[in-house]
């Protein structure tokens, strides 16, 4: 075995074993950097094709808010619920991906349609309060049932292990 397999080895066992020793701060940064990782990769892909999208944070949160919609309403699990929200993330980017070609909106003013979407993605989070919690957010205790059968266990290593994962397939 190579010295590169090793190491890369390595790193995946302490990717694996971090958050059960780390702390639940230590652990909420790391989930923020992992996420930051997958939204630079995104940009990275539309930079090589030579698009500007200031946008991402609304494909983002449709499907994190999908995600957890389907989660407290129909008590679906959170792997379904990651899979159906991406389905919706995927449905707009293709409705919107269609409308600017089409069209032709592309440089400038696909950066500003994109900015504009999030905008309005997150004047729609806000005004349906009920729904979505608005600017407070979501919680949602359906979460603690499915990964800890019922604890009041903090759920950050479960979702760091969902982050991580996520970033390792786009790599």
């Amino acid at each position: 075995m190579t010295k590169s397999k090793l190491l890369g080895m390595f790193f995946l066992l302490a990717a694996l074993i971090f958050p059960h020793f780390a702390s639940n701060y230590i652990n909420h940064i790391a989930i923020l950097i992992l996420i930051w990782a997958y939204v630079s990769t995104a940009w990275a892909y539309m930079g090589r094709f030579g698009l500007v999208s200031l946008g991402h944070g609304a494909f983002l949160g449709i499907g994190a808010y999908t995600s957890a919609l389907l989660l407290n309403t129909l008590h679906l699990t959170p792997i379904a619920g990651m899979f159906i929200g991406g389905l919706a993330s995927v449905t707009l980017a293709l409705a919107l991906g269609y409308g600017c070609f089409r069209f032709g909106i592309i440089g400038d003013y696909f950066a500003l349609v994109t900015l504009a979407l999030a905008e309005i993605i997150m004047l729609l989070i806000i005004a349906f309060r009920d729904v979505t919690g608005g600017s407070l957010g979501m919680i949602s205790y359906y979460f603690y049932k499915c990964f800890f059968y019922g604890s009041r266990r903090d759920p950050l290593w479960a979702i760091y292990y969902l982050s991580k994962s996520s970033h390792l397939e786009w790599r």
